[in-house]
């Protein structure tokens, strides 16, 4: 059984869960975070989830482990990112946003591209504008304490957050919810009130969030040296800056249910949420550049004609055991369609060595006859009888890795 086979079975052995946690951080929330994406993973699994969403500080870095590991226990993995947008008079707040699709990760990928290009490094933030301008395909949770809207109704301006509410509605034509936590904070309960009074006046859904920062509660310790780190303070000069319990944890389903049970329309919006937000990692299908070429023919027919041309030059005449592994090698290309990676591959090699800087391809495309015919491998693998399947198979569903070492001093030309 492959692994997506696995996933999807252990899918449908697991029951939905009455809670999906929509806004927690993994290690890659660099200084913040305290658990490896494989951590929350297992722990969502063995809490009962079916589905858990991934948002990190400006950053998808930790998105691949997250979804590898899902992938494998079944977990339905929600891709999406904590966002720092420039504020007023120039404080910064957070808003999540998670990928209901295709362009809405594409989207997210470029806010947090641009947050990282158009700033400081280690300070990314990006002004609502270009939000605005890449808002399709995301839905939008108004974040933690830091997010815009709680923010104002902290401070006492309830006018100010259904202003700031009712820009993200117009910004997400409606693909938004007002963000809501129990830590055991009075603070936090007494934004509650507020909160659903703002999310009722623009005519959005309201949503309970944990705002997860470590799998269990002994993450706590790591996280609280984390944050000293990030505040250049020892623990004992932190005092306040520390969160005051382990309640940052991942909570099971049920605990979030009874927690919430005076106000559980919160908690079940998160399904609704979950099931709007269906991209997953795996449904990407990345393209390659189109390699130009001649009126009339296909890759596959240039490629068997580089080819030929390279064998004639490694080997002159060539003979029967030669020919049968190219035209293995060649039918195996045509049959997963990678003809076009063999040539974009092929032509970096050739403008390498047009321009002279050295380069040599190795690993286990020095299995393959077509690499070495394509002048990309220096090794003669049907002279030393290395195995092809290393290198490419049916088994595989993805392209092949062809490593290639270029000299150091040349290799950013």
């Amino acid at each position: 059984m492959t692994e997506p086979e696995a996933g999807e079975r252990a899918r449908g052995l697991r029951a939905r869960a009455p809670y999906v946690e929509l806004h927690c951080h993994s290690a890659f929330s660099l200084l913040d975070g305290a658990s490896h994406p494989d951590e929350l993973v297992d722990r969502a699994v063995e809490l009962g989830y079916h589905a858990l969403a991934i948002t990190d500080h400006d950053e998808l870095g930790g998105i691949v482990a997250f979804a590898q590991a899902g992938e494998g226990a079944g977990l339905e993995c929600i891709i999406g990112a904590e966002i720092t947008v420039e504020g007023d008079g120039g404080v910064p707040h957070h808003l999540v946003l998670l990928a209901e699709n295709r362009e809405g990760y594409g989207n997210l990928s470029t806010m947090i591209t641009r947050a990282r290009m158009d700033r400081p490094r280690g300070r990314p933030s990006i002004s609502l504008d270009p939000v605005a301008a890449h808002a399709k395909g995301l839905f939008a949770l108004t974040g933690c304490l830091r997010g815009l809207v709680p923010r104002r109704v902290f401070r006492g301006d309830l006018a100010g957050a259904r202003e700031a509410a009712a820009r993200l509605h117009d910004i997400f034509d409606g693909r938004l919810a007002v963000e809501c936590w129990d830590h055991g904070l009075e603070e936090e309960r007494a934004l509650l009130d507020p909160l659903i009074s703002v999310a009722r006046f623009v005519g959005v859904p309201w949503v309970v969030t944990n705002n997860v920062h470590y799998a269990r509660a002994s993450g706590r310790i790591v996280h609280d040296v984390l944050s000293s780190l990030r505040h250049q303070r020892t623990l004992d000069e932190m005092g306040t800056r520390l969160r005051p319990n382990a309640e940052w944890k991942l909570q099971s389903p049920a605990r979030m249910v009874k927690r919430w049970s005076h106000h559980p329309e919160g908690v079940r919006a998160t399904l609704g949420i979950a099931e709007r937000c269906a991209f997953r990692l795996h449904d990407l299908h990345p393209t390659l550049p189109g390699f130009p070429l001649p009126p009339g023919v296909s890759a596959d027919e240039y490629l068997e004609r580089l080819v030929a041309q390279g064998a004639a030059e490694r080997w002159g005449t060539i003979n029967a055991k030669q020919r049968a592994q190219l035209t293995h090698e060649l039918a195996l290309i045509k049959r997963l369609g990678l003809a076009g990676y063999f040539l974009i591959v092929w032509d970096i090699v050739r403008y390498s060595n047009r321009i002279g800087v050295l380069c040599q391809g190795r690993g286990s495309a020095a299995n393959s006859a077509v690499c070495y015919c394509l002048g990309i491998t220096a090794v003669d693998p049907i002279k030393l009888n290395l195995l092809f399947e290393r290198f490419l198979s049916d088994d595989r569903h993805e392209a092949p890795d062809i490593e290639i070492d270029f000299a150091h001093r040349d290799r950013e030309q």
